[in-house]
């Protein structure tokens, strides 16, 4: 039988793993969970802005979502990017001089952090890419007549459809 010094460790092992596990977590994700962006007015000056219907494939074994696209841009490279399939948001995206951060509200996940967006949320290089046309690495871009862009990326299987209200 132990002693009471014994009893007392023991009985604070649970206490101390939990404590370790959220200093862990703090360690590798503390860096996207503190990342807050300020609210977007898209009336102010220098706001570019497209609207429409978006087919979103994420990848190549899971069914297409299809819904309503907001895509913006500021001339000083911010974004804002709602997808919806209303009253549902499927997810918003939000870069902000050197912060971003993607909410996939259906899923509830949430990705942020600082610096550039990672290239695997190609949401973010949208709508420059409106802007100027140059597809971002992996990615083919087809634009039809009018307003229907479609990008494809053959190596993830991801897939996107923009039908625009230009």
């Amino acid at each position: 039988m132990g002693t009471e010094k014994d009893c007392i460790q023991i009985s604070c092992l649970p206490s101390v793993r939990l404590l370790l596990s959220s200093l862990l977590v703090i360690t590798l994700f503390g860096c996207s969970i503190g990342v807050r962006l300020p609210e977007v007015d898209l009336t102010e000056p220098g706001w570019t802005v497209w609207s429409g219907q978006a087919l979103w494939k994420a990848q190549a074994d899971r069914p297409a979502i299809a819904g309503e696209i907001l895509l913006a841009r500021h001339l000083n490279g911010d974004v804002l990017i709602s997808f919806s399939k209303p009253p549902v948001p499927i997810f918003t995206a939000q870069s902000f001089g050197e912060k971003w951060k993607i909410d996939f509200i259906h899923t509830q996940r949430r990705h942020a952090g600082r610096g550039g967006p990672p290239t695997r949320f190609v949401w973010f290089q949208i709508p420059t890419l409106l802007q100027d046309a140059t597809a971002p690495k992996g990615w083919h871009v087809l634009v039809t007549d009018g307003p229907i862009w479609e990008l494809q990326n053959p190596a993830s299987g991801e897939h996107i459809r923009l039908v625009l209200d230009i």
